[in-house]
């Protein structure tokens, strides 16, 4: 009963060290996937039959552990020993165990407590086992152990088993009760196999990212005639995506007409020369959060004109044939990329505004319904500039094309089906007299 109470406080001292383990203090000494542990065992034993004339068995034994967790285990373990001359008769002994069972231990670091209970058989042979009938040489039972021990860690994988103690409880044969009480101390090696079992990581710590805009500006021309509107657009990219927007702008010649993203800049009465428009942006949700932008142009000397007089038949000539010639550039749905039927028609185009340097164009950028009005005049301006640069690369003189955005304001179908949508996709080439 005292042996009983021993190892029971071992497989005590083992839970409680496993439990109490919060975290690692040395992750280099995290248990393996497997280990093997083998060395030697003594074993105080009382023969059969009997009390307890007890002797010693010298032996040794093999155990094997499988990692559920880094505390948790899955022992097996076998031993072996032998004495000679364990009683009076002068019979010797051999006695073998084969057990499971689980394993706590204190892993991760230098000093490793285990606390452990097995089930299993036993096995005597070479001796004389007595039953009320008859006896044998040899016998087998059931095995029951607990107990524990301690482990010296040398590296991740390598350790001394300093101390194992356990209890045996066998049912051998004996004649009177069949029943054997067992001390068991050992020692050994254990080798340890496998990737090591490491904590969770812990959760990243993810920064919050702060507000950020960025706001460039452009105009639809570089260079203006005196007393003539200058269109003048903004465009901003927010972090996160899609918040909301404060505009203001202001000019060193000229008023600044309207609001928002897109302006206009009426150069009436001011003086020939170069000028520079600024805008300013700020999020709705975080005013201190700014960027500002600046585009440059020109205001060029008016050329002295006539008095206006109705188009003559001339003009409306002028204009068929500019037409015929210079033919609209459609787009794909959401597109302002240059479409091979577009090039050839922006192709042909440049071969007769060269053959007429005096003619001067304004492109408007146009697309079909869907989508909300400010999506679609700036993508209305990227298909315009897109036909400009298409005319520029052609060799057109960049000073004779103007571009102007009419997003999806002017349609020339107003069917709802893809027919009509293409035709409202497009580029359209007009004189600018």
């Amino acid at each position: 009963m005292r042996l009983m109470k021993v190892a029971l406080i071992l497989v005590t001292v083992g839970v409680s060290a496993a439990i109490a383990q919060q975290r690692q203090s040395d992750p280099a000494l995290i248990a393996p996937r497997f280990d093997l542990s083998l060395g030697y065992n003594n074993i105080r034993a009382n023969a059969p039959p009997g009390g307890c004339d007890c002797f010693d068995m010298n032996g040794g034994y093999v155990s094997a552990g499988f990692h559920v967790k880094n505390w948790l285990s899955i022992a097996g373990e076998f031993t072996g020993g032998h004495a000679n001359n364990i009683s009076l008769l002068g019979q010797n002994l051999t006695l073998m165990t084969f057990m499971v069972g689980p394993r706590v231990a204190r892993n991760g670091h230098r000093l490793v407590p285990f606390g452990q209970v097995l089930f299993g058989g036993a096995h005597g042979s070479n001796s004389y086992f007595p039953t009320s009938t008859s006896s044998t040489s040899s016998a087998s039972s059931w095995a029951l152990s607990s107990g524990g021990g301690l482990d010296v860690n040398l590296t991740h994988r390598f350790a001394i088993r300093a101390l194992e103690v356990q209890y045996l409880r066998t049912a051998l044969p004996n004649g009177t009760n069949d029943a054997q009480n067992h001390f068991m101390i050992g020692a050994g090696l254990v080798i340890k196999f496998g990737g090591r079992y490491a904590p969770p990581p812990p959760a990243p710590i993810v920064a919050q990212r702060s507000n950020e805009l960025s706001f460039t500006c452009s105009t639809n021309v570089a260079n203006i005639d005196q007393g003539q509107v200058l269109e003048i657009i903004g465009n901003t990219m927010t972090e996160p995506d899609k918040l909301d927007v404060n505009y203001s702008w202001s000019s060193s010649g000229g008023t600044v007409q309207g609001s928002g993203r897109r302006v206009t800049i009426n150069t009436t009465g001011i003086a020939p020369g170069d000028y520079r428009v600024t805008g300013h942006a700020s999020l709705v949700s975080s005013p201190s959060t700014t960027a500002e932008c600046e585009a440059a142009f020109r205001v060029n000397q008016p050329i002295p004109t006539v008095a206006a007089t109705a188009p003559s038949q001339s003009d409306n000539a002028d204009d068929k044939i500019f037409h015929e010639n210079v033919q609209d550039a459609l787009f794909d749905y959401d597109k302002y990329e240059i479409r091979p039927d577009a090039q050839i028609a922006i192709d042909h185009a440049a071969q007769y505004l060269k053959a007429h340097p005096e003619i001067r164009v304004l492109i408007g950028g146009y697309s079909d319904e869907r989508g909300s009005a400010e999506y679609n005049l700036a993508l209305g301006e990227k298909r315009a500039n897109a036909a400009r640069k298409a005319l520029i690369a052609d060799g057109i003189d960049a000073d004779r094309l103007q571009i102007i955005s009419y997003g999806k304001e002017a349609q020339v179908c107003t069917a709802e089906n893809e027919t009509c949508w293409q035709q409202n996709r497009r580029a359209a080439f007009s004189l600018h007299r």
